[in-house]
């Protein structure tokens, strides 16, 4: 075997960023200690011309590398949880099948504590966005045509003035990470089935060749992840586009190229196949718009749980969904393994705010049980939310508002016979605002009909009569 192609083919990816890296973590994971090793046949061992051939494969292999991951970085065992692909995710288009594996991986270390971090974040990207797409597949196109591997594109340009050149000035935040590329060398010039999946699984798996700069533009979180001395301080997303469940939009380009006509890369008897990776993070600026693809199904804008009376009440809301099928309710015992205990339906397609909820009574006082949801859409793609802790006490106060401090207003009142109440919030200075509610037995899903200021406010809960029976104390802090 030709072992300077081996290694073009297992490590010819580069990243592109803008300043010196140092030590220092803050929400995002730490890289890996060396790369994850692949055993073929029930994976791929990535030699010239050996590639993904099918969903199972990419399973197993995805999921080994979790495993590893676990293993060099001191994490509990499993902690990663194991990777499963929808029954029709192979007939997903590239730039979808990216964005959800590119989540899975990210969801997966939500509320990790690696060596030097804080716990991790785990937000999932928000979307492809087609401009994106077309900046990413000029590049590879661009990559093919030139015969050559590198960041730089036509006229010179850089990944940061590419991307920087897709939307107005006004509508991006400057990141320290903006562009991966890979390529993968066969005898073949037709464009690898999972060509993306395996460009994935190296960006984040296999990377020390490159300093692991790769997996850190793939797992990148909102807050700083690498901290330099001033002024060069890189950057993650800044999360104030959208929901605050997600962040960033996403990217794919990809070309190939005749047999022998990539010298770059590939040897006389090889086509080379390029992916290009670009990532943007949108701003909140009210006249940006972007043409988002295959958005997140569900946007998810909070969920939380509380213990009561001996039970688990939990609540939760979207922002949007579109095709949602519901909700799996998850629950486990170590945060690891988690089972179903119920389903939710959900509402379809639809623009306006839900809310929904469920208790769990199969609980223990004294006992702690972690939860997390698994959306489902109609045509089968799965998306899993961060997982929430709940401490099951023995007595618990007859009135209860969760989330609290809420970041956008939204909350839940947990009481008995909630449906039979009414609720009413008012701000310090008297001010009552309108809000929609959604009750049942057990709590009310509370909605602010306005955008509302950071600040304290009081929520008055009364009864049918409406005479008053609780006030209570809500902060909304953004």
């Amino acid at each position: 075997m030709n072992t300077t192609l081996l290694f073009l083919q297992r490590f010819n990816a580069i990243l592109f960023f803008c300043t010196i890296l140092l030590n220092g973590y803050a929400q995002s994971p730490t890289n890996l200690t060396s790369n994850v090793a692949l055993v073929a046949p029930a994976q791929t061992d990535f030699a010239p011309s050996a590639f993904f051939s099918s969903t199972s494969q990419i399973v197993a292999a995805f999921n080994a590398a979790r495993r590893a991951e676990e293993t060099q970085l001191g994490l509990p065992a499993n902690s990663l949880g194991t990777l499963s692909l929808p029954a029709n995710y192979a007939t997903f288009s590239p730039n979808d099948r990216a964005l959800f594996l590119i989540n899975q991986e990210r969801i997966a270390r939500a509320g990790q504590v690696y060596p030097g971090t804080t716990a991790v974040l785990g937000l999932p990207m928000e979307a492809v966005e087609s401009a994106l797409v077309n900046t990413a597949q000029t590049q590879a196109n661009y990559l093919v045509a030139n015969n050559v591997f590198s960041h730089a594109g036509s006229g010179g340009s850089t990944p940061d003035t590419r991307v920087g050149n897709t939307y107005p000035a006004a509508c991006q935040t400057a990141m320290g990470y903006s562009e991966n590329i890979y390529v993968a060398c066969s005898s073949s010039a037709t464009t690898p089935t999972f060509l993306v999946e395996q460009a994935i699984f190296n960006w984040l798996y296999r990377d020390s060749a490159t300093n692991w700069g790769h997996r850190k533009a793939m797992l990148i979180q909102n807050d700083d992840i690498y901290l330099a001395p001033p002024p060069n301080t890189l950057r993650g997303y800044v999360n104030d586009h959208g929901s605050a469940s997600s962040e960033g939009f996403l990217g794919i380009g990809i070309a190939s190229t005749q047999v022998g006509a990539y010298s770059a890369s590939c040897s006389g008897g090889f086509a080379g196949h390029v992916v290009v990776m670009n990532i943007a993070d949108p701003t909140a600026n009210a006249s940006c718009t972007f043409n988002t693809t295959d958005a997140l199904p569900v946007r998810l804008l909070s969920f939380s749980g509380v213990s009561r009376e001996g039970k688990v009440v939990m609540g939760w809301s979207t922002g949007r969904e579109e095709n949602n099928l519901g909700f799996e309710v998850l629950k486990s015992r170590d945060a690891k393994a988690f089972e179903k205990i119920c389903f939710v339906p959900g509402n379809g397609t639809n623009s306006e705010t839900s809310a929904y909820h469920w208790t769990d009574a199969e609980v223990t006082v004294g006992e702690t049980y972690y939860y997390r949801l698994r959306q489902i859409d109609a045509n089968g793609r799965t998306e899993l939310s961060k997982i929430i802790a709940v401490q099951i006490e023995s007595a618990d106060r007859d009135f209860y508002l969760f989330p609290n401090p809420s970041v956008d207003g939204r909350f839940t009142l947990v009481a008995s016979g909630s449906d039979h109440l009414r609720v009413k919030l008012v701000n310090t200075a008297g001010m009552e605002f309108p809000v929609r509610t959604v009750a049942n037995t057990a709590s009310v899903a509370v909605v602010p009909g306005q955008q509302l200021p950071t600040g304290l406010y009081w929520v008055k809960v009364q009864d049918a009569d409406g005479r008053v029976q609780k006030v209570l104390r809500l902060l909304i802090s953004q």
